[in-house]
């Protein structure tokens, strides 16, 4: 029995290690994005698309290296093993926090009517869920 409680810990490890990668990779994806787009405006001398650069290097390179090494940092401060209250929910909450912010991005860039008052708005919903659930999920797991 206790054979098969380690090898289901050593799984749920697996995934949280690959979670916190991911976050980790693609916040460096947008923060090569966020650094591209800045020069091209520089370049061209347009800073139209400021909202975007913003939120690539504050939400899409800061905010998600903070979920990727936080999910790995902050329990193992309370348990010495990274460990989340649910692997599940934490998986969802990168998708979320993926979807919600190229939603705002691509609502930024359309026209007044959709853009960021429609799309935009509905989207940063999503991203704002999604940093409540690592909130949450942070908090039970620190309660252990």
């Amino acid at each position: 029995m206790t054979t098969d409680l380690s090898f289901l810990e050593r799984k749920i490890q697996d995934r949280l290690s690959r979670l916190c990668r991911r976050f980790i990779r693609v916040a460096f994806v947008y923060l090569v994005l966020g650094l591209v787009l800045g020069v091209g405006m520089l370049a061209f001398g347009n800073d139209n698309f400021q909202f975007v650069h913003v939120h690539m290097l504050l939400i899409g390179f800061v905010l998600f290296l903070i979920y990727g090494i936080g999910y790995k940092l902050i329990p193992t401060m309370f348990f010495g093993l990274p460990k989340v209250e649910n692997i599940g929910l934490a998986e969802a909450q990168f998708w979320l926090a993926n979807v919600g912010l190229v939603g705002m991005l691509v609502g930024a860039v359309m026209p007044v009517g959709l853009g960021l008052d429609r799309i935009a708005l509905l989207f940063g919903a999503v991203e704002a869920g999604a940093g409540i659930l690592f909130v949450v999920l942070m908090g039970r797991t620190m309660k252990g």
